[in-house]
């Protein structure tokens, strides 16, 4: 083989990596952006229907187990509420969304 062969051999192939890696991005990109997606429908359906008191204590227990117990408490106390049967139910959503955020 001779060296402008190798070398069209190589510009080839590194061409070809770069369409990969073009068509690896676009599906990131899409898998990112489907995500994105599935998480405001499921914002939207909590939004959409009514929740109980005691959806919202499960959620707030379980982070409250996993040791947010004050940033649990600082959320309910921004809502106006000193405990959880305290809290308007006007404001279920935005708190099981606040505590949701909790990392």
């Amino acid at each position: 083989m001779d060296k402008n062969k190798i070398i069209q051999n190589i510009i080839d192939d590194l061409n070809s990596i770069t369409d990969n890696l073009e068509t690896l991005g676009k599906m990131l990109n899409e898998s990112a952006d489907l995500e994105e997606t599935k998480q405001k429908k499921n914002t939207k359906e909590i939004e959409q229907r009514q929740l109980t008191l005691e959806e919202v204590r499960v959620a707030m227990a379980e982070k409250n187990r996993e040791g947010h117990r004050e940033e649990v408490k600082a959320i309910l106390v921004k809502y106006g509420a000193n405990k959880l049967t305290a809290l308007d139910p006007e404001h279920y959503v935005e708190v099981l969304k606040k505590v949701g955020e909790i990392k």
